[in-house]
């Protein structure tokens, strides 16, 4: 006779982080924060190198450590951090004309005194150290920001419109999407990438059949801090946008001005619109940042708050478990399958 175990927490609706939790992005944005980086300080005219500046590795010590949760704001730190390397360069005038052959132009005027290549900036890099100031500073974009000198500020084009000026986001995303899925979404040719991207590496990491059985048993959702056709497009594709009630991405936050974590504007926003109003809601995340969201949420809504330990596989385990349990989560889960027996029994 079949035993059924009873659940060993009690929660009426669940919220999962995407990036980590539900998709993995171990060779899909790790993989796009190093070649962004890359690409972006040899086309200021530093000398190429065949080898990587920056690791996955290095990318998931200084999301983890220095408390990121958005990829983009991990490529623009370190960005930040190797264009402040270089001898003070002076601020040429801006380009009247909007559109990333006048940016790419304007980093390479800008630049052109510069007398540095890739393989110098590899040797004196501690990501290490950003990773551990930047949390002291108070982590993310914000916290390495605060921690680094002002001299080269001019030289990180990484804000405005991805079709018109932002470089940053513009070199990340044809590489994410690949040239006929940017031109697709952007409704614009790729200037730099005419490959496919590297969104075609990412995998699911929870099994599909436990995301079905617990949507069968409560209303589950999204939070994401990707744009939301990406994000949609990354459910549809793995066929499991059926077993979510809400979606929560960056366009919602964007709209309504609210902020990224550690504010916890996307939690809020999802436990007001699932159905039936839930009275604790289970909340599944991969980044202290997002637990010091909850954390906070938990004050309107209460919230069981599961850090998941998955998404960090380059990094050693006791110190990505170290460092999740230092931001205080309801318990600490080596995987998310394991949600199977926590919820269902």
């Amino acid at each position: 006779m079949a035993v059924h175990m009873k659940p060993k927490i009690n929660v009426n609706a669940l919220l999962f982080s995407l990036n980590d939790v539900v998709i993995d992005v171990s060779y899909s944005y790790r993989s796009v924060v190093c070649k962004t980086v890359q690409l972006y300080l040899e086309n200021m005219g530093l000398a190429p190198s065949k080898e990587p500046l920056v690791t996955p590795a290095e990318v998931t010590y200084l999301q983890k450590i220095g408390h990121f949760t958005d990829y983009w704001d991990i490529t623009v730190a370190l960005i930040i951090y190797f264009v402040e390397m270089l001898q003070r360069v002076p601020s040429p005038t801006f380009p009247i004309k909007f559109h990333v052959p006048a940016m790419m132009a304007y980093l390479q005027v800008a630049s052109a005194q510069v007398k540095m290549s890739i393989d110098e900036l590899r040797k004196r890099k501690n990501i290490a150290r950003l990773a551990h100031n930047t949390a002291a500073a108070g982590g993310g974009v914000d916290g390495a920001s605060h921690c680094l000198p002002f001299n080269n500020r001019h030289l990180v084009v990484a804000s405005g419109s991805i079709t018109k000026i932002n470089l940053v986001g513009r070199i990340f995303q044809e590489l994410y999407l690949g040239a006929n899925l940017f031109e697709q979404t952007y409704k614009q040719q790729a200037v730099i990438v005419q490959s496919s991207g590297y969104s075609e590496h990412e995998s699911l990491l929870i099994d599909r059949t436990i995301l079905e059985q617990l949507s069968q048993k409560l209303p589950l959702g999204i939070i994401s801090e990707r744009p939301q056709i990406e994000a949609e497009r990354s459910l549809t594709s793995r066929q499991i946008k059926q077993f979510f009630q809400v979606v929560v991405t960056l366009d919602d936050l964007e709209k309504s001005g609210g902020k990224k974590f550690p504010h916890p504007w996307l939690l809020l926003e999802a436990a007001q619109r699932i159905k039936p109003a839930p009275t604790q809601i289970g909340y599944i995340a991969s980044n202290p940042s997002e637990v010091a969201a909850a954390r906070i949420a938990s004050t309107t809504v209460p919230f069981t708050i599961i850090a998941c330990l998955v998404g960090a596989p380059d990094l050693d385990r006791d110190v990505a478990r170290e460092e999740l349990e230092r931001s205080n989560p309801s318990m600490v889960l080596g995987h998310p399958n394991h949600l199977k027996e926590l919820i269902l029994g």
